[in-house]
């Protein structure tokens, strides 16, 4: 598995997000099981416990899935 943080500091150096703005998100009405069952099955052992990380990372890959589906 690649180093997130490594791939995260590479993303912001790139062109890509040179002039992007980051912000930081807050999500409301989750349940705390779901929330819970999230973090111990796919947050902490996928990314050593990174919430920001995983958040990213699964929109990425949403929007790749999207991207293909359209094609």
């Amino acid at each position: 598995m690649q180093d997130k943080r490594l791939a995260h500091f590479q993303e912001r150096r790139s062109n890509r997000f040179e002039k992007d703005l980051f912000v930081d998100l807050t999500i409301h009405d989750v349940s705390a099981i779901l929330l819970e069952e999230f973090f111990d099955k796919v947050i902490r052992p996928s990314y050593q416990g990174r919430v920001g990380e995983a958040i990213k990372d699964l929109m990425r890959k949403a929007l790749l899935e999207e991207a293909a589906s359209t094609q």
